[in-house]
Formats: structure tokens, C-alpha cells, sequence
């Protein structure tokens, strides 16, 4: 019995490998061979977190870097040597990558692990969400748009006849598009095709409508990916052009990249967009300073306090931004599901505090009263706490 147990596990590997092999082998015939290949090799390593390899194409968003940003040692700031330690053994100990610190303008703590510098490349994943918001404000500063309070149809003639008109950009910003997720992950369901599919235009305008828009809280990534195409299409430029003309360029960051759902297809708005470790710095504090950063108003005046006014369908999520004003021991990406939950010790001492949160516990916490930003990167800890570092620092900076 042994025997043929081990048999059949043998040749049943042997097919596997077979069929996998032969997926990707195929894989240079066109789109289909493109799917194919994406498919497989996110299967063989982590489907959520893939290598930079694995993003292609990739569409470069220029930047303009000028001077890296200012720093001082640790000894000269005003945080107590051992509070950075406890906090890099935090950093440590959950599988980080990088963990950066800077407090009134200035980097004051830095800390890498894994092959990883101050200038390399990191995957954002749903930071990426947060530059739709970024790009809505201008949208509406140039003209393109009229207010966040239009339907989408306006500006999507696909939704122009049919159950969609009724769903606002403000819905799409505040993640309540109202929209029915599959969880389905089988290689031809929707979900799939708009994660590793060549037309991710059409996988997500046709998604099907499931709750009144704007009543549910439900962080779901065709929010941010509709919004992504509605800037390309009512600005009239590649996403990555726009993003580069009115902020990347604006913060002197390095070059980064946005991964491409096919040669000269569509971006994809809702992750997976690459940058610089030091680079999402500039980021964090521009909107730490309400849109300014090195004294150049990056944002349009106000923007800012519009993206973090709390939403009616979560008091703890702005626009396309989390927020840290009400507590909650385990936060839900859904309303509706408690078992996608990030865990909370405690409050946060900060009321002003809100964050980018991006799947593997990336966090990047911002304190516009205590005039801080902290950048945690790395693999994904289950154990992660996201009040712990805030909290550290903030309470060394209040002794």
C-alpha cells in the first residue's frame, strides 16, 4: 500500500510539472500565453507578494530627483536612543525589509534587513490606491472632472445604459462602489482575469452591481482600479504621464514603475506599483505638510483635509486612506467579514494619525501634529500590531 501510495504520488508530481511546464512554455503566444504565464508562476512562489520579476511589462512614471532627502543621526534627535532599538527589534522579529523614520523633515532612524537599501525598489501593493486619490484632486483642479459627487457614467460611457449610473466617483474613493466581488480562483473566473488578465478594462466595467453604492465598506480593488481608468480617460494622458506631471516629478523622487496588464494596456491602479524606499518618504511627508513639500504645493489647497474627512460608510477610512480616529481592537477590509481583520492592541495616542496599508503589512503611518512619518516594509507577520510603532514614538515624543 505504501509503495503505490508513493507511486502515484510520484507520477501525479511528474504531471503537474508536465502541465506547468507546458503553460509556460506556451507562454510566448501573445496575451493568452502572457495570462498563462503570470498564472503559473505566481502559483510555484507567493501569489499575493511575486518578485519584481514577475511584474512585466512595467511602465516607467519619470521622475525628477534633484537631492535625497534630508537626514540626521539618531543622537540629534529628539527620540531616546533605545526607543528606535525597541523599535527595530519590533521591525526585526516580524519579517521586516525596511523600517525608515522621519520626524519634522528629516530621516532619523533607518533600518534594512534582507538585502534590502534605502534606495531599492519595494512593491506599494494597495498603496497604490492612495495615488488615485492624489490624481482625483487634480482632476477636478484641471477641469477634467466637476466633483466627486458625479456618477461615474459622466465620464464612463460603458455605464451609461444599465444598473451602474447611479454610483459616484466619492463611492469609488470611500471603497463603497457597491459592486459584487467573486471569490472565485479558478484561472477564467473575474477575479483572476483582473489581477493577472490582459484586459483588466473590461473585467472590471463589467462587474456586476450587488448593494446600493455608498451603505458598505468593502476594500475591494476594482474600486481603485475603475478610478484609475476613469483619470486616464477624462485627463486624456497615460496614468503613469499624469501621475508623473503632477506629483512624482513635483516630489524630485527617482523613477518607478506601475505594472502594465499588456504592451500599451491599461495600468493597474490598485497595486502594484514600484518605488524607492526613501522615495514613498516624500509621499508621507507631503501629505503630512497638507499637499506642500518643499515649500511647493503639490496638492490642490484642501485636498488633503478632504481625503481624510472620515467616510459615512467607515468612520476609519477617508479617500482611498485609512484613518485612525475611533479604535478598533481588529480593523475589517469588509464590513461584512470579520475574518480580514488587522490587529490593535491599543487606541492610537494620536487623533491626527492616518495611514497607507498595503497587504504583507506594509504601513505607512502619518502624525501631521507630531510632524512624523514612519515606513514599515517586509513579509507579512500575522502577529503585526499597527498600533505598536506609532504609539512608541509618539510616546517618547510627548515625554
Amino acid at each position: 500500500m505504501i509503495r503505490r501510495f508513493f507511486k502515484f504520488i510520484l507520477i501525479f508530481t511528474v504531471v503537474v510539472i508536465f502541465i506547468i511546464s507546458s503553460i509556460i512554455g506556451s507562454a510566448s503566444f501573445g496575451l493568452f500565453g502572457l495570462f498563462w504565464e503570470r498564472w503559473t508562476t505566481a502559483l510555484m512562489g507567493n501569489p499575493l507578494d511575486p518578485d519584481f520579476s514577475w511584474y512585466q511589462p512595467l511602465e516607467r512614471t519619470q521622475g525628477n530627483f534633484l537631492s535625497p532627502l534630508e537626514k540626521i543621526s539618531p543622537e540629534q534627535s529628539e527620540i531616546a536612543l533605545e526607543v528606535f532599538e525597541e523599535a527595530r527589534q519590533y521591525a526585526e522579529i516580524h519579517g521586516s525589509k525596511s523600517l525608515v523614520i522621519q520626524h519634522k523633515g528629516k530621516i532619523v532612524f533607518e533600518s534594512y534587513w534582507q538585502e534590502t537599501e534605502p534606495d531599492s525598489l519595494f512593491g506599494l501593493h494597495s498603496f497604490t490606491k492612495t495615488m488615485n486619490a492624489l490624481l482625483v484632486g487634480h482632476l477636478i483642479e484641471d477641469g477634467f472632472i466637476d466633483s466627486i459627487d458625479d456618477p461615474v457614467a459622466n465620464y464612463i460611457e460603458e455605464w451609461r445604459n444599465g444598473d451602474k449610473t447611479n454610483i459616484t466617483i466619492k463611492h469609488l474613493l470611500h471603497m463603497s462602489g457597491g459592486l459584487k466581488e467573486s471569490f472565485d480562483y479558478s484561472p477564467f473566473s473575474d477575479r483572476i482575469q483582473r489581477a493577472y488578465g490582459t484586459d483588466i478594462v473590461s473585467a472590471n466595467l463589467n462587474m456586476d452591481p450587488e448593494i446600493k453604492p455608498g451603505t458598505v465598506f468593502s476594500h475591494n480593488n476594482y474600486n481603485s482600479q475603475i478610478l484609475g481608468i476613469l483619470i486616464q480617460r477624462t485627463s486624456g494622458k497615460r496614468y503613469s504621464e499624469y501621475f508623473s506631471e503632477k506629483i512624482w516629478s513635483p516630489l524630485g523622487s527617482r523613477d518607478a514603475f506601475f505594472f502594465v496588464d499588456r504592451p500599451d494596456g491599461m495600468v493597474h491602479t490598485d497595486c502594484c506599483m514600484w518605488a524607492s524606499i526613501r522615495d514613498m518618504i516624500r509621499i508621507g511627508q507631503m501629505l503630512m505638510n497638507k499637499g506642500y513639500f518643499m515649500d511647493r504645493e503639490v496638492l490642490p489647497k484642501n485636498w488633503v483635509n478632504q481625503m481624510i474627512t472620515p467616510s459615512d460608510s467607515n468612520r476609519n477610512y477617508g479617500m482611498q486612506i485609512w484613518l485612525g480616529n475611533e479604535y478598533q481592537e481588529r480593523r475589517a477590509y469588509d464590513a461584512r467579514l470579520t475574518m480580514y481583520a488587522n490587529f490593535h492592541s491599543e487606541p492610537y495616542v494620536a487623533d491626527d494619525l492616518f495611514f497607507m496599508d498595503g497587504i504583507g503589512k506594509q504601513r505607512m503611518y502619518i502624525i501631521p501634529s507630531e510632524s512624523l512619518v514612519i515606513l514599515r516594509t517586509g513579509d507579512n507577520s500575522p502577529e503585526w500590531d499597527d498600533s505598536k510603532l506609532p504609539n512608541l514614538i509618539l510616546n517618547a515624543l510627548k515625554k
